[in-house]
């Protein structure tokens, strides 16, 4: 083999070698956005943590883990809301994430069309202050549409929502708080 074929031989594998880095560089980008995070603080000591809220894409929808550790016990409301702020006591994250300015309900029984986006319904809380919520939503995202979580604020409510209390189920006040990262 000549010099020139080999030479031609090198670039091609080095160029074959970059094309496939690249797709791996962009491969490893996009797993690292494959999911949000929202840690929750206490709105009256914003460096006490309550919990996490974990939001994953799947084939069925957007899905939901709230995993608390250290909240105060009983049933409480927990939605996602319009504002991705928890200044202010959490009052900053303004209502509930609307965007097709629907009435109060709960999201996994009434449907997208029939309740607010951000309306994900209660979380009971034990007397060791751990509770869980998992939810998949088929019509919720990511960070695709205008049904799209990342940026929103997710709300710990100091009682149980009740989805058919008009307009925002009487939760009470925000006693956590968490921006979807």
């Amino acid at each position: 083999m000549n010099l020139i074929s080999r030479l031609v031989q090198t670039a091609l594998v080095a160029c074959c070698l970059s094309i496939l880095a690249l797709f791996w560089a962009g491969d490893a980008r996009a797993a690292t956005n494959q999911t949000a995070t929202a840690v929750i603080y206490s709105t009256s000591n914003p460096s006490e943590r309550l919990g996490a809220a974990t939001f994953s894409p799947t084939e069925g929808g957007l899905h939901i883990s709230v995993v608390l550790d250290n909240a105060a016990s009983g049933e409480r409301g927990f939605h996602i809301h319009e504002v991705g702020s928890c200044e202010d006591g959490g009052m900053a994250a303004k209502g509930h994430f609307n965007p097709n300015n629907t009435k109060h309900g709960y999201l996994l029984q009434d449907g997208i069309e029939n309740a607010h986006a951000g309306d994900l319904g209660n979380i009971t809380i034990a007397p060791d202050g751990t509770g869980t919520l998992n939810l998949t939503l088929a019509d919720l995202s990511l960070d695709d549409g205008k049904y799209a979580v990342r940026g929103h604020s997710v709300i710990l409510h100091e009682k149980s929502d009740d989805p058919t209390a008009q307009p925002t189920g009487n939760a009470g006040g925000r006693i956590g708080c968490g921006i979807i990262d």
